[in-house]
């Protein structure tokens, strides 16, 4: 069995009994500080969380070699939030279309149609989420609006951004609206179990569709903030 990590060599200490353990090794001993574990390759083949979970209890001599490959955090950050630039202002148009599609009783592609778009809500969410858990535990002023603490005669977003604190200001509206999020699809999810079409089209037109925005609104910060990140790291 060979182990690579980020395909340099990686020595792997006898005793380890199954591939499981093999992973959590390199986490804890060969994976830099602030890096993730992002692909695993087997043999030739990419595992996916599944692989993984059925090969838990595995004997890593069964393979012949083991590709592992990690990032840094604030660099899958900041390529989710570049993605995000592109993937939310196509929701923001699709959600209008999702509406009518209901109204006009197309419901069957308005709702196929829904589904995609809900996957790219709870993709953000979880982004969003795990961005606010990595850098807003170090960075008390990771959540604040530089725009809303300094007003329209700030200076440049780079010297704003450097200077603020948790009290300069009030949060940006994107953290608020995630943790808000909840309920909106408790709702919505209630609609489709009434089957009450036209109430889904409202919360998607009136509800969803706001919060989607103030997303695309406040995007650019916090991929100015994330950028920061990535340059001090």
């Amino acid at each position: 069995m060979r182990v690579s990590l980020n395909l340099k060599p990686c020595p792997v200490p006898d005793g380890i009994a199954t591939f499981q353990e093999l992973i959590t090794h390199l986490e804890h001993e060969s994976i830099p500080s602030g890096q993730v574990i992002t692909r695993i390759v087997v043999d030739g083949r990419e595992w996916d969380e599944d692989d993984e979970s059925a090969q838990a209890g595995t004997e890593p001599q069964e393979f012949d070699m083991i590709e592992v490959y990690s990032s840094r955090t604030v660099d899958l950050a900041r390529e989710g939030l570049t993605d995000a630039t592109e993937l939310l202002p196509s929701l923001a148009e699709d959600l209008p279309v999702v509406s009518a599609e209901l109204r006009s009783q197309d419901v069957r592609d308005g709702l196929e149609m829904f589904s995609h778009c809900i996957e790219v809500i709870s993709w953000f969410v979880s982004l969003i989420s795990a961005c606010d858990v990595i850098f807003g535990r170090n960075d008390p002023g990771f959540r604040v609006d530089p725009a809303a603490a300094r007003g329209p005669e700030s200076l440049s977003l780079e010297d704003d951004l450097t200077a603020l604190t948790v009290e300069d200001g009030p949060e940006l509206r994107t953290f608020a609206s995630v943790e808000n999020l909840r309920q909106k699809l408790l709702d919505v999810e209630r609609a489709q179990e009434n089957n009450d079409i036209l109430l889904l089209a409202d919360l998607i037109e009136y509800e969803l569709l706001p919060i989607v925005g103030l997303w695309i609104k406040e995007l650019p910060v916090l991929l100015a903030k994330i950028s920061r990140e990535g340059s001090t790291a």
